[in-house]
């Protein structure tokens, strides 16, 4: 999955509304599967640097599976505008990992969603999360978190650029969408787009 970096949505602050507080405004804290307690809460411009460490821990397949090609780091430019969100055309949302006494001790994923230009109700969505931290239930926390607050954002729709052999994250995309349209984007990946569920 991939960003057009090129488009920076017009930044509108404003308080969103319906979220779960926990540590922190905003956040939500859990326990995945195995018991790891971990925390989703919106991106900060602090995180940054934990951007830039998630990409140099991306095995070659998940530098494919999120942006299609290989990735040796972000500009200042692009970290500015992944952390800088007005969370109303532009929605972020990080996974961290949390000691007993509720500190991040690790940073390990991130999704987002910016709502396109020409469908008010339409938004482009990724997500990328550090191999060893893949397939033990934090893509669905990050995925929940981001869908609620779309929805109270007015987005309804997501579209999802992926290579067609992930077909995790068509899974994981179906879990809070129902797929509409599916069609190919060339080199082996393709475009879907997912009217977003109210609830799980």
């Amino acid at each position: 999955m991939s960003f057009n970096f090129h488009w920076l949505p017009t930044a509108r602050r404003g308080k969103v509304p319906g979220m779960m507080a926990s540590a922190e405004p905003g956040s939500r804290t859990f326990r995945l599967p195995d018991g790891t307690l971990a925390c989703t809460r919106p991106i900060r411009p602090e995180d940054g640097v934990f951007l830039s460490r998630g990409l140099a821990r991306l095995s070659p397949a998940g530098h494919a599976y999120r942006f299609l090609h290989y990735r040796k780091r972000f500009t200042a430019a692009e970290l500015h505008y992944l952390t800088n969100c007005d969370f109303i055309d532009h929605i972020a949302i990080v996974l961290t990992i949390l000691d007993h006494h509720g500190r991040q001790v690790d940073g390990v994923g991130v999704t987002r969603c910016v709502r396109t230009r020409e469908d008010h109700e339409l938004a482009e969505v990724a997500i990328v999360i550090v191999d060893e931290w893949q397939r033990r239930g934090g893509g669905t926390a990050l995925l929940r978190h981001l869908r609620d607050l779309a929805l109270t954002a007015g987005i309804l729709r997501w579209t999802a650029f992926s290579l067609d052999e992930n077909i995790a994250a068509a899974r994981l995309f179906s879990r809070f969408g129902t797929p509409l349209l599916r069609r190919g984007a060339g080199q082996g990946a393709s475009e879907t787009t997912y009217t977003l569920h109210r609830s799980d």
